[in-house]
This record gives structure tokens, sequence and C-alpha cells, in this order.
């Protein structure tokens, strides 16, 4: 991680306030990535929610984890953020304050919020506007269309800085000489309350793009990896040739992240993070399956959240 990149003052750079799990951090690093390559400005990321609360059980593990990856990023420091402290007390002006359009100044800084409603309806601004002070980026922005001119680069930054242990290093060996079907399940904090939003894809989802996709791909090997492994043991049962990857756990998911992108096929859940494991398994002949609601509780629009060529299953 280029930690020297950002610091020049406190003016001209973008700002990207981080939350939630790696899959929304990739997410919020990738839009400001592709903002400091396009306007030549340098990048910090806020990891101030991280440092303000320890690991909730209930969420899984919502730590910064990009530490691990290849990045081209900063880390802010009290002084970048604080011209947007006001932004996050939790009373009534700040919350108008920041759904306010989506688009405010601040000391003549630039601040672009989105909730996690809008996360997959394009917002143009943020790529048309060119940033005035410190731009700072708050909130979810699940979509490739803002930073799809600069795939190339992501790829080569969103690999892992270190080599696997002997325990992944054996698993890509399998995932490699096979012809590999990640299947991954998002459970743990969608069934024991943190994220009721979200819900729990029923197992006749995954048996369906499991057929599906068994007509199509010759000899599948199926991967699955999960949130919560005893669920998806009992719950989801490929047959045939399957391995249930658990040797990572919530505090190495970036471990498990590699490991999905080298599989040729992917199931995904209602995650970002299953998003990014197909995402950056993308290859010729890929076989990607995703269900046709984000949120099984609430009427939010799916928008381009998932790229034209993968194959939609209504839930």
């Amino acid at each position: 991680m280029d930690t020297a990149a950002g610091r020049r003052g406190g003016r001209g750079l973008i700002l990207v306030r981080l939350r939630g799990g790696l899959g929304n951090q990739l997410f919020q690093y990738a839009l400001g990535r592709h903002l400091s390559i396009i306007h030549d400005r340098p990048l910090l990321l806020d990891t101030s929610e991280y440092r303000a609360a320890g690991p909730d059980p209930r969420k899984g593990i919502r730590v910064y984890c990009l530490q691990h990856f290849n990045i081209r990023a900063g880390i802010a420091g009290p002084d970048e953020t604080a011209p947007f402290r006001r932004y996050y007390r939790p009373d009534l002006l700040s919350r108008v304050l920041r759904r306010a359009g989506g688009l405010g100044f601040v000391y003549g800084h630039t601040y672009v919020y989105r909730s996690f409603r809008q996360a997959h309806v394009h917002y143009p601004r943020v790529l048309e506007r060119r940033p005035r002070g410190v731009y700072y980026l708050d909130g979810y922005w699940q979509l490739e269309r803002y930073f799809a001119a600069s795939e190339s680069i992501l790829r080569e930054e969103l690999v892992l800085g270190e080599a696997p242990d002997d325990y992944n290093r054996r698993m890509l060996e399998r995932i490699d000489a096979a012809e590999s079907v990640c299947v991954h399940i998002r459970h743990g904090d969608n069934a024991y309350g943190y994220s009721p939003q979200h819900g729990v894809l029923p197992p006749d989802y995954y048996a369906r793009a499991i057929d599906d996709l068994a007509r199509a791909v010759p000899d599948p090997r199926f991967f699955v990896f999960s949130d919560d492994p005893e669920w998806a043991r009992e719950n989801v049962r490929p047959g045939g040739d399957t391995t249930y990857v658990d040797g990572n756990g919530d505090e190495r998911n970036y471990e498990d992240l590699r490991l999905m992108g080298r599989c040729r096929h992917h199931i995904t859940a209602n995650s970002t993070f299953s998003w990014w494991g197909a995402w950056l398994g993308r290859r010729p002949g890929q076989r990607v399956y995703a269900p046709g609601r984000y949120f099984m509780h609430l009427e939010v629009p799916i928008g381009g959240y998932y790229p034209e060529s993968w194959n939609i299953i209504d839930v």
C-alpha cells in the first residue's frame, strides 16, 4: 500500500470513507481509485469507522481489510477528515445534510453521499464533477460502471500482497486443476438479525443455479464458501465432487476471496463479497449466476448492479 501517496497537505485529493465488510470496501476503493486516476489526484481512505468500534459477532468481521491488497492509497488522519465529521453525528441536522441531494460543499470541499438504498442507482455527477478541494465520498457505490474505465489497473492492484499459506496453496491447486465452480452462501449476519433487509436466499435458488450450470459445464467441481459453513453443509448440497472451504474463517476472508476469484464459474449470493469473487474471476467462458433480488425484504431497485453477462435467477 502506498501510504505516502496522499500526504500533500489537506487539499486537492480524493478522500473515501470506508464502511462495511470487504465487499463494500472494494467498491468504495474502486470508485475512489478511478477518480484519483482520471483527475490525477492522490487517494486517501477514511478508516475511522473501524477504529471507533470493535468487531460485532452478529455482523461477521467488519474490519479494515484492504491493507492485504496491493492498493495505491494512504490512510487519512484526523486533520484530513475533520471538515466532514459533523456528517457522522446521528442527529437530525446531520441526517438532513447527508441526504440533501447527495452533494454538498463543506468549507470549500466537495462532499458526495449515497445511502445503501441508492447503491445500485447510477449517480453520474460523481464522475462528471471536477473535484474542488478535498473530494469526499461517503456511501455505497455498488456499480461496475463507476470504475469500468480503470478495470485493468484495478485488476493489477486487487491482488493479495502475500503468498498463500499451505492450506490455501493446496486449495488453489485443486481449483486450478478442475472445472471449478464457486458457490457462495451468505447466511450468518442475514439470518441472525444484523442485516434483516438482505434476507437469506432459499436453498432452491442454489439448486436451480446448480442444475442449469451442470447442463452447460462438463464435470463441474463445486467449492462452497460461506460465513456459516454448518448451515451451508446442511442446506446446499451440489452433489458429486464438492468441497466446503472452511480453512480461513471470517478473520481471513480476503484469502477466501483469492480462492473464489480463481474459480472458473460462480454462483453468487446477495452479497458484495460474492460479487467481487465473480468479478475477479472474470475470464472467457465464465458462467455466473446471481439472485434477481439483492434485498429480500426491501423494494430497492437493483439497477445495473450485475454485469450484463451474468445469469439472473428469480427469487
